[in-house]
């Protein structure tokens, strides 16, 4: 078969188009699946990796045996036109061929199983096309192998570049995302049927309409398809709407004459939930000897506007993030329901709350955070320690800050403890009084002065009877009973223990909360999170002492050693900075889930910058390869020591509020440093090793497929350990500080390494 560089230049283009736009939408899949926690983003992108490896690795030991690596490689693209579909059909339906009931919160071992057998097949397809593609290009070059390596690395790092943009900016907003992975598909079609025939030149034109009709019938029939598996997805719900937004997806559900809108498949809110909202105003108004201004941040719909607007003397200012909530809302929700929306006394506000609280001159009597618990980092952004000086500067004097988290009412565990004694303590560290009261739902309350909170429920009640508010639940015998001497007994006992301060770059409260919510499933996930954390962040540094040893020790009976060891710290360490980058981000903005794609573009264009770079370097000036290969080590030993100084920056300056949409896209382009060092790396590493070990024909082919392998696990290991344990036990300074040193530790182990000609 007779094939023009070119078009294998073309071949690894839509590979990486394929693969960077087929992950991006399945990232964004299963992060609904699994209720937008942001962990699911480390363990998705490790498991994608890790089977990615798989893929490499097993095409690299077989690749000098096949004779024809074209024929391999258009059936893999065959196959990836039945794959992609059939994946994404597959995690919309998985949890009811789990049977896991739509609604009910997942634990953390089940979305490691799910994640690792459901993009096995179509992660090993492209991890095996690369080395496939390297072995084919080999066959059409003269000279260094080296060369064609980074030819086929360019072309693959600028496909990603492309399609990870066009996601972004123009795919998203307009194309559902099934038929968006049916046209990838079609696309791969054609490259088979290319292959097939080309050199059939009256077959192009049948091929080009065979493609096209394709596409039509992936509009119509995707379509189709999606709506079906809307359905299946929400089995045993009435869904009456399903919206996508920058945020994430928006159900809402209809049983009888009550509705509930589910956020990324978290419940939001219920119509006709009295008890729910009636703690939600009543508790923390309450507190406050006389409330009027008064900040609710978040799911006023459910009920809370309209207890608020119960006091006539309230003025509310209502912030919610998401407009497509209120609209969604508008168009199903009774009058009744949607009435306090138009009361002169709201004021509707589509903004951050963090970025508001920044901006605004105002100041309140109360705050109520009226959200779900911390499970995600964009949920625990209203939980942390930033969060609560934020809203300190706006409170009066006499202003109460108050918010609720799950626990239980007589008894509680020690993953329940731990998560009420972070918030407790983290709120301490910012107001003199902090009172609660116990219960399924704990509500905190916090003020800058002593002598406006009160435990008494006596003192409570004659407050709520004196303001004449009609209430069903929370009245005279309500507080009495919830607020008995025995339980603010148990939970003052509890609390006088402090807890991990809960911080947006140690977001150590929606760890607490994922293991709490693991208990309710298994105690696997429960157990291993014991162990780690009783590791200190001083018993890591310990790795890379091994590293550097090791490192040292082997070289000269493997000379490639070096490298390697580098190529897969390198891919530990990127893929750890995007992860940061992920959580930062969410931590400052709030919508990562729009943005995911867009931070994963800036490191593939890195790569294809880098690995441009790469290429004129090896045709230029090979025989300084080694020595640019070790600047580019110590690069990423500095690099991300800058990451938490950037954090500050874009979260503390004025001009990146005033700004905000400006810095937001700049900080989620940070990757493109990241990508630019692994990028120029990779081509040197296979350079160096092609020179190190020339003795077999298939040795580059070989050497790319091992490197990419081992560049890949690394950031398997990477993401899993990242996203899951790492930045939220010990904090993004010290992680970064580990990977810095890891580096250091690899760098030294270079420096022997010497030019060979």
């Amino acid at each position: 078969m007779q094939i023009k560089q070119s078009f294998l230049n073309a071949l690894a283009f839509i590979l990486g188009f394929t693969s960077i736009i087929s992950q991006v939408v399945l990232l964004r899949e299963l992060i609904i699946v699994f209720y937008g926690n942001e962990t699911a983003y480390a363990i998705i992108l490790a498991s994608w990796l890790f089977w990615v490896a798989v893929g490499s690795f097993a095409a690299s030991c077989f690749v000098g045996r096949i004779k024809q690596p074209l024929k391999v490689l258009s059936w893999i693209h065959v196959a990836l036109f039945f794959v992609l579909p059939i994946t994404l059909v597959f995690l919309r339906v998985v949890k009811q061929v789990m049977r896991i009931p739509t609604g009910e919160i997942v634990g953390i071992i089940p979305v490691c199983v799910v994640a690792y057998l459901v993009l096995a097949p179509l992660a090993v397809l492209l991890g095996g096309l690369f080395t496939l593609a390297c072995r084919a290009s080999q066959e059409k070059r003269e000279g260094r192998p080296s060369e064609f390596v980074g030819s086929i690395y360019l072309w693959e790092s600028i496909g990603a570049s492309v399609g990870g943009f066009l996601f972004s900016c123009v795919f998203v907003h307009f194309i559902p995302m099934l038929v968006m992975v049916f046209l990838l598909g079609v696309v791969n079609l054609g490259v088979f049927l290319f292959l097939c025939f080309s050199d059939r030149k009256w077959l192009r034109k049948g091929i080009a309409a065979l493609v096209l009709f394709s596409a039509i019938c992936s509009f119509w029939g995707g379509e189709k398809l999606d709506q079906w598996t809307r359905a299946v997805q929400w089995k045993g719900f009435n869904v009456v709407a399903v919206e996508d937004s920058i945020y994430g997806n928006i159900v809402l559900t209809k049983d009888e004459a009550e509705y509930s809108l589910f956020e990324n498949g978290l419940l939001s809110f219920t119509t006709g939930d009295d008890l729910n909202s009636e703690e939600s105003i009543h508790l923390p108004f309450s507190q406050h000897p006389s409330p009027e201004k008064v900040l609710l941040i978040g799911n006023g719909l459910g009920g809370a506007l309209r207890e608020a607007l119960k006091y006539p003397q309230v003025h509310v200012d209502y912030v919610e993030l998401d407009s497509k909530v209120v609209e969604v809302s508008r168009q199903y929700l009774s009058s009744e329901d949607l009435s306090p929306l138009d009361d002169e006394r709201v004021a509707v506000y589509h903004l951050d709350a963090r970025w508001f609280i920044k901006r605004t001159q105002k100041t309140y009597d109360v705050i109520v955070v009226n959200l779900s618990d911390p499970y995600t980092a964009m949920l625990n952004r209203y939980y942390s320690l930033e969060f609560f000086q934020e809203a300190s500067r706006i409170l009066k004097e006499e202003g109460v800050l108050a918010l609720r988290v799950s626990s239980a009412e007589n008894y509680l565990n020690r993953e329940a403890k731990a998560f009420l004694r972070s918030i407790h303590t983290t709120l301490k560290n910012v107001f003199v009084d902090v009172k609660s009261i116990p219960g399924d739902t704990h509500a905190f309350f916090a003020c800058k002065n002593t002598g406006v909170l009160t435990a008494d429920p006596d003192v409570l009640s004659r407050r709520l009877a004196r303001r004449d508010v009609n209430t069903k639940y929370v009245r005279e015998y309500y507080l009495p009973y919830k607020m008995s001497e025995d339980r603010l007994s148990y939970i003052e006992e509890v609390l006088a223990q402090e807890g991990e301060i809960n911080t947006d770059m140690k977001p150590i409260a929606y760890l607490y909360d994922i293991v709490l919510w693991s208990t309710h499933f298994d105690t696997a996930f429960r157990n291993i999170f014991s162990k780690i954390a009783g590791v200190r962040c001083w018993h890591l540094f310990v790795i890379p002492l091994v590293v550097l040893i090791f490192g040292l020790y082997f070289q000269r009976r493997w000379p490639a050693l070096p490298v390697g060891i580098s190529i897969l710290t390198t891919g530990f360490s990127e893929i750890v900075f995007q992860v940061i980058v992920i959580l930062a981000f969410q931590a400052l903005y709030g919508y990562a889930y729009y943005k995911v794609g867009l931070i994963m573009t800036s490191f593939m264009t890195g790569l294809v910058l880098g690995s441009f770079v790469a290429k004129k370097i090896i045709v230029v000036c090979p025989q300084r390869g080694v020595g640019i290969y070790k600047i580019t080590q110590a690069a990423i030993c500095i690099y991300p020591l800058l990451l938490p100084v950037v954090f500050v920056v874009f979260r503390d300056m004025a001009v990146t509020q005033r700004w905000i949409s400006v810095f937001a896209t700049t900080f989620a382009m940070l990757p493109i440093v990241a990508g630019f060092i692994g990028g120029l790396q990779y081509p040197l590493a296979a350079m160096i090793t092609c020179v190190i070990n020339p003795n077999k024909q298939e040795g580059a082919a070989r050497s790319a497929g091992v490197l990419y392998g081992m560049d890949v696990l690394g950031a398997t290991v990477g993401a899993l350990l990242a996203g899951t344990f790492l930045i939220p036990l010990w904090g993004i300074v010290e992680v970064v500080i580990f990977c810095a040193v890891l580096n250091g530790a690899v760098f030294f182990v270079l420096l022997p390494l010497k030019q060979t000609k």
